[in-house]
């Protein structure tokens, strides 16, 4: 166990240690859609597994209607766009199923990473406001997102009944082997039932990540700003006289004070570090499965959206692009900025007032500048960074993948 973690990291958390967590909101709404639990409950774990079985049991409703409707190809898009969207909420449960023990010691890493420059924050406001900003602006995204989320359900649960309906049809997959005849009521509901716990949980995933990124990144900035603060005292130097000897005790006690601090700052940059690579090494698989589906979901919806004759699904296909395309950025300008404020370690040690330091602090500090300019870059699956230029680039592929579809519908 690593210095300063608590043994109990790996263990689960409970409804009340979740309400003082600072990824109460992401925590709680995952507990509610079965994928996070948060008491030793057998019946939450029933419901977890009912969750699971039902994102499966779509998937096989979804490889039916696609092979009833194969000739189609409308009505062969839109089953591709919910079978996409919740696949990959499915996915991520079971991902989530499987690697319990390791969100777990992330959440509680989040805490431990709060608690590093706690002492420094409550001296110094302006510190404190970078944190408490952070905190906000979590909060604030994985409300907003989970609201624009609850958005889509209006649009597109009731459209097949306001726009076609003498022809009893569902909202995403048809049942093309009996022409929606059989329990049409019970799969209408079942239908809207599950997309939403699929994108509910879809997107709780990804703002617990990026909520934590956002944290990170807020916590590397304050670190800049405590290496930015390093100076010396300019008060004067009290001489002491002592049988003819002239000792600088004032000057001695500042520079050592000058190390300490960049000492415990060096300390707060490798402990931030290593929790990047955790929260990297927690999030890089879940975050490949989405920018695979995302690309497939844009590439998909647009081209839905753009040679549709029906008005409803333009409609409906307009409206959720966002989703998938937000995702990804999400995910992208988190990772950035935990980069971008990486990099500025180097420019913020060399800002500090180090000319009139001690030799051992200009050789701490060019330690810590060497550290620094060693890029911090998240990666999906460790193998493909995430910034903004990736995200360029995944929307790129969309549109390639989209123009492609657009030339086969033509022949």
């Amino acid at each position: 166990m690593a210095r300063g973690v608590p043994e109990d990291i790996e263990l689960p958390l409970s409804w009340a240690a979740s309400g003082q967590s600072t990824l109460k909101l992401n925590i709680r709404h995952l507990w509610l859609f079965g994928a996070w639990p948060l008491s030793g409950s057998w019946f939450y774990d029933v419901y977890n597994a009912f969750c699971l079985a039902m994102g499966v049991w779509n998937a096989v409703e979804s490889l039916l209607s696609l092979y009833f409707c194969w000739g189609d190809m409308d009505e062969r898009t839109m089953v591709f766009i919910s079978t996409f969207t919740n696949a990959c909420g499915t996915a991520k449960m079971a991902f989530f199923m499987r690697n319990r023990r390791q969100y777990y010691a992330l959440a509680r890493s989040v805490e431990v990473l709060m608690s590093l420059q706690s002492e420094f924050c409550s001296a110094d406001p302006a510190l404190a406001d970078i944190r408490r900003g952070s905190q906000k602006r979590g909060y604030r995204l994985t409300l907003g997102m989970l609201l624009l989320m609850f958005s889509q359900y209006p649009v597109w649960f009731p459209m097949p009944i306001i726009a076609q309906p003498e022809d009893r049809r569902l909202p995403f997959a048809q049942h093309g082997w009996d022409n929606n005849t059989s329990y049409y009521e019970l799969s209408y509901v079942v239908q809207c039932v599950l997309s939403t716990f699929a994108t509910q949980l879809s997107n709780s995933v990804d703002l617990l990540f990026v909520t934590v990124m956002i944290l990170t990144a807020a916590e590397m900035r304050i670190l800049t700003l405590r290496i930015v603060s390093l100076k010396s005292e300019n008060n004067e130097v009290g001489l002491v006289k002592r049988d003819n000897v002239v000792i600088g005790q004032t000057e001695n006690t500042c520079d050592d004070e000058m190390y300490e601090k960049l000492c415990q700052c060096i300390e707060s940059h490798q402990k931030v570090i290593r929790f990047v690579k955790q929260l990297e090494n927690s999030m890089s698989s879940i975050v490949m499965l989405q920018f695979y589906f995302s690309v497939l979901i844009i590439c998909v919806t647009l081209f839905q959206a753009t040679y549709s004759t029906d008005y409803s699904s333009v409609l409906k296909c307009a409206c959720y692009l966002p989703v998938p395309t937000g995702q990804i950025f999400l995910y992208c300008w988190g990772a950035h900025n935990i980069t971008e404020q990486a990099e500025a370690v180097t420019l913020a040690a060399y800002s500090c007032s180090w000319l009139g330091a001690s030799p051992r602090f200009k050789r701490a500090l060019r330690i810590l500048m060497c550290r620094a300019q060693k890029p911090l870059v998240i990666t999906a699956a460790h193998l493909y960074p995430m910034s903004k230029d990736t995200f360029v680039s995944l929307v790129n592929a969309s549109y390639s993948f989209y123009a492609l579809l657009g030339q086969m519908n033509r022949r």
